[in-house]
């Protein structure tokens, strides 16, 4: 994801808004669906970047595909974004937000990729497994289901990657012997 002054200033507005109004802690999870949403939807962000598009009918359409999702705040501030001719910034606008709360709030983020999802137990030993390696951070870990790993599972800590399944076994097994 591409940085911009731009996008990084709309997101600390956002934050900054919402703080102003003890509404961060609402408007994050909000942020987070337009996050999975926008990163997923290509097409919706190729349509939202085209300049062809009337701002009227890109609001009309956020508003519209979101209702129920977004509360006022977030609407009104992506309505911004469109009137100002950001529509094309607004997943780095939004990434950029979620980055600069989780880091305000200490959050780290950990995805876990398995097979099938995670059993309540295997849930509860990677909550141990981070309460004790990561006292000062607060986890906010999420399961990835990836039915190729076969077994095991991977781990992606903010930069950080671990491969500790069947899959990536057998990858680094054939590396070795030269296959």
């Amino acid at each position: 994801m591409q940085q911009s002054k731009a996008n990084i200033r709309y997101a600390r507005a956002l934050y900054d808004l919402a703080e102003e109004y003890s509404q961060n802690e609402h408007v994050y999870p909000q942020m987070q669906v337009l996050m999975d949403f926008f990163s997923q939807a290509r097409e919706v962000r190729a349509w939202m970047a085209s300049p062809v598009i009337p701002v009227r009918l890109k609001k009309q359409t956020i508003a519209g595909f979101f209702k129920g999702h977004l509360d006022g705040l977030c609407i009104r501030f992506l309505n911004l974004i469109i009137e100002k001719h950001r529509s094309a910034d607004v997943s780095g606008i939004v990434h950029e937000y979620v980055a600069l709360y989780r880091k305000k709030k200490g959050i780290v983020r950990a995805v876990v990729g398995t097979p099938r999802p995670l059993t309540g137990s295997e849930q509860r030993l990677f909550d141990e497994w981070f309460a004790k390696n990561m006292p000062d951070s607060q986890v906010e870990m999420v399961n990835k289901v990836a039915p190729w790993l076969l077994g095991g599972f991977t781990l992606r800590l903010d930069w950080r990657f671990a491969d500790c399944s069947v899959a990536g076994r057998l990858h680094r097994l054939r590396r070795e012997l030269g296959a």
